[in-house]
């Protein structure tokens, strides 16, 4: 007898669930414990699943933590996916602070992400690489720059640097605020865009700058910088 039509989605549904159960806990774990402190058993106890199934969905253990990575660089990406209505200050305030919650809450594969370096797993790096690019690019556009332009870019690239640097330590010890440090950041990311003009003299970051500095041309023009 043919399998129905809603046999079949309750399967598929089922299959989802289980799947994304497995990825949920591999987040978990893999954030607080390196890789090679991690087994299968351990991933299929916790989720609660037939040992099979892993490996159904993923092949092996490497695969269900490249899932683990995209599904963390996902919740990454989503800072900038999910922003509040407002100014772009506001927008741009409201992604870093839900960037450093998301962060802080899988702080072990942040800061393997962070901090992994091509090297260390170019697949995974891969990964992060991508949902930063994501990032810069929504970030630009936000405050009203090309971001395919390559001075623009490559200033992108220098605050993005220098947060993932502040981030991985600021994981380490948590000292300072959210809110804080979303302040800090602000001001490294507009310093950052006052370079591109010295690499490109066609690209005007006066307006980005005081946007991202909550809409005050005054005090952007007052950091002693001049295009």
């Amino acid at each position: 007898m043919p399998e129905t039509t809603s046999r079949k989605q309750a399967r598929a549904a089922q299959a989802a669930e289980t799947r994304q159960r497995l990825i949920d806990t591999a987040v978990d774990l893999f954030a607080d414990n390196p890789y090679d402190k991690v087994g299968v058993t351990d991933i299929v106890e916790a989720a609660d699943v037939a040992h099979g199934l892993l490996f159904h969905y993923f092949g092996n253990k490497r695969g269900i933590y490249l899932e683990a990575m995209r599904a963390t660089a996902d919740g990454l990406s989503q800072s900038f996916a999910n922003l509040p209505d407002g100014a772009p200050d506001v927008q741009i305030r409201a992604a870093l602070a839900a960037h450093l919650t998301h962060l802080r809450t899988h702080r072990g594969l942040a800061l393997r992400m962070i901090l992994g370096g091509r090297g260390a797993d170019p697949e995974a790096w891969q990964v992060f690489e991508d949902a930063r690019t994501g990032a810069l690019i929504a970030g630009a556009t936000l405050l009203g720059l090309d971001p395919h332009n390559a001075a623009v870019a490559l200033a992108g690239r220098a605050a993005v640097a220098a947060i993932d640097e502040t981030t991985a330590r600021w994981l380490d010890d948590t000292a300072f605020s959210v809110d804080a440090m979303v302040e800090m950041l602000i001001h490294v990311i507009a310093a950052c865009l006052e370079t591109a003009p010295l690499l490109d003299p066609t690209v005007s970051v006066t307006a980005a700058v005081a946007t991202i500095l909550g809409g005050d041309i005054e005090r952007a023009v007052s950091r002693g910088f001049s295009e």
